[in-house]
């Protein structure tokens, strides 16, 4: 019988940030992994029945990861994220966007800082996840579309993953 995972999930309007812990049954290793290899990173990213397809990852200060969601009619969205900052198997940093083919940013959804941060804890790993909004109503936008219940299914994804892939 494995221990219930933590989840939170926090929304800060007044402070433009939605906020998510979840831990995870594994260790530091293959958490980090799964969240900056392509390889593993396009196993749980979309929510199902979405997939995600990796264009191409450049995980560096200054890299960017190009990919699109792609839904069960074959519908596309196109997303990138640029990375700022890295600091190995602790941290990383970034924007992200909905873009078309070629990376160019469009207006259509707003723009997301994310802030990755991962925690080892006794055989577990924590991740805390801080989005930063521009504007409240950029935040509403995020959350009426869904992202609390496609984040939150991705990280459940990504949980079972890694109990059938232990490394």
């Amino acid at each position: 019988m494995t221990k219930e995972a933590l989840l939170h999930f926090i929304v800060k309007k007044e402070d433009r940030t939605i906020i998510v812990e979840r831990s995870f049954s594994a260790p530091l290793d293959p958490v980090w992994a799964a969240w900056t290899r392509a390889d593993i990173l396009c196993q749980w990213w979309a929510p199902k029945p979405y997939a995600c397809v990796i264009k191409s990852l450049d995980f560096r200060e200054g890299g960017r990861w190009l990919y699109y969601m792609q839904g069960p009619q074959g519908d596309r969205h196109w997303c990138f994220f640029d990375y700022e900052t890295i600091e190995p198997k602790s941290y990383f940093s970034g924007n992200d966007a909905f873009c078309d083919e070629h990376g160019k940013a469009n207006d259509i959804k707003p723009r997301v800082r994310w802030e990755a941060r991962f925690e080892p804890e006794n055989g577990a790993t924590l991740v805390r996840t801080t989005l930063h909004f521009a504007s409240p109503e950029d935040l509403e936008q995020i959350i009426a579309m869904g992202f609390k219940e496609g984040y939150t299914m991705g990280l459940q994804q990504l949980e079972e993953l890694l109990a059938a892939n232990p490394e």
